[in-house]
């Protein structure tokens, strides 16, 4: 038995993100049996440290072909007498899987989410259709295949848009579109940028593009819990976007400090658009611009937030998104509320702006006469080491977290924490809007 009194469950999770590790402990914790599936070809997504930890926590840790599908998944399962018989659940925190981790689920009758939503979230298309087939306000669109069509496209839906892969994760190749040149110049640059990702992440695109309309305001996000019967928006947060590329994400605060009647607002608009896309089970991410004609989504991940948003909003919340993860894929009913909030977090990733080398002579611990100044954070950036260009989610080198009364307070601790950093390494960071 569980220390909550239910029958120990058995869950498999296809790979792991740094959040997927906080779930796996968490259902360690709890009595569960953990099954992990891992492929080196992800080892991108989490520190070493993490994924090591991942491997000792699983009662079967068994490595995959990074490119099995959930009937080879399955093969591997029972390669390792693991009887499916007896998984309550398959899922993934790692956006790379979620298709693979739902298909299984499916196959051997367990708990997951639904296969059909998830391939709806994850296709851009597919998603601008489905919320429009339900009435839910969204943005204009079409898909292109090469530079021409993506041209024909943006000068029906008008200046300025946003051209982004189809499929794909992580904001790579992804660009705002003001003029025709920048279009062109877009796809001039394509195949090399291409070329530069992981082999995980370029594996994900199928040649499609997506022509969106630019949504024009913040950039806000709400996380979804859904048993199938109850849909409930846990929290909201306000998303720091790059001062120069709005598409660069910087980090995030919890809460997103808007007034009752707005943030009642969004989470029903969260929940609008996670229905309309038929996600059934689990917590999902669901990215929205509040425009002047209201909040209009930009996507939403069929999975729990990526990198640290979770931990920043378990900094201040009532409950633990990790165990209501875990406690929905075993079978316990959604939360009947939003999560209660004592006080406001706020993170920022922290990534080299133009890439630099950090100063030879940084002492050692540096990183110590900051830590007074913050809840938590971890930073990887060693005397002489040269730091890259941040393009992405994965370039970052470290992330800082800190809690405070309200958001704002708790935003601009963070700003302040992040500024003497940079000073430190003797390094310009990628900067959100608002920060110096």
């Amino acid at each position: 038995m569980t220390a909550k009194g239910t029958p120990m469950g058995h869950l498999v999770f296809v790979e792991t993100s740094g959040s997927g590790v906080n779930a796996m402990s968490y259902a360690k914790r709890t009595g569960h049996r953990v099954s992990y599936l891992y492929s080196d070809r992800y080892d991108f997504t989490a520190t070493p440290g993490q994924r090591s930890h991942a491997r000792r926590l699983a009662d079967d840790a068994i490595e995959i072909d990074p490119d099995a599908d959930a009937d080879e998944l399955l093969v591997a399962l029972r390669g390792a007498d693991v009887r499916t018989e007896g998984v309550d659940a398959v899922l993934t925190t790692l956006a790379f899987c979620v298709s693979r981790a739902a298909g299984l689920a499916e196959l051997i009758g367990s708990r997951g989410t639904s296969a059909a939503a998830v391939e709806t979230a994850r296709d851009k298309a597919r998603f601008r259709q489905a919320l429009r087939e339900a009435g839910v306000p969204s943005l204009r669109f079409a898909i292109a295949r090469n530079e021409a069509e993506a041209l024909t496209a943006a000068d029906s839906i008008g200046y300025p848009v946003i051209v982004k892969p189809v499929l794909g994760v992580a904001k790579a190749a992804t660009v705002v579109a003001r003029t025709s040149d920048d279009v062109r110049r877009h796809f001039g640059a394509l195949a090399e940028q291409l070329d530069t990702l992981p082999v995980g992440m370029s594996t994900q695109f199928d040649g499609r593009f997506i022509v969106e309309q630019l949504a024009v305001g913040e950039l806000y996000s709400v996380e979804v819990a859904t048993d199938g019967r109850v849909w409930t928006p846990l929290t909201t947060t306000r998303q720091k976007t790059g001062a120069e590329d709005p598409v660069l994400e910087l980090g995030c605060t919890a809460p997103a400090g808007l007034d009752a009647r707005l943030e009642q607002e969004m989470g029903a608009y969260a929940v609008q658009v996670c229905r309309a896309v038929g996600l059934d089970l689990g917590i999902f991410h669901c990215e929205m611009i509040r425009t002047a004609e209201g909040f209009r989504a930009t996507e939403v991940n069929p999975r729990i937030a990526g990198g640290a948003l979770p931990e920043t909003i378990n900094a201040v919340a009532d409950d633990d998104m990790f165990g209501i993860l875990v406690d929905l894929y075993l079978g316990r009913p959604a939360p009947a509320r939003p999560l209660r909030l004592n006080g406001a977090a706020s993170h920022s990733v922290l990534g080299a702006r133009s890439g630099g080398t950090v100063r030879p002579d940084l002492a050692p611990d540096w990183f110590k006469t900051h830590l007074d100044g913050l809840h938590s954070g971890w930073v990887q950036a060693v005397p002489g080491r040269r730091l890259p260009v941040m393009r992405g989610n994965f370039d970052r080198f470290g992330v800082i977290r800190v809690v405070a009364g309200d958001p704002a307070t708790a935003r601009d601790r963070c700003a302040a924490v992040k500024a003497d950093i940079g000073r430190e390494l003797g390094i310009t960071l990628a900067a959100a809007g608002g920060e110096v």
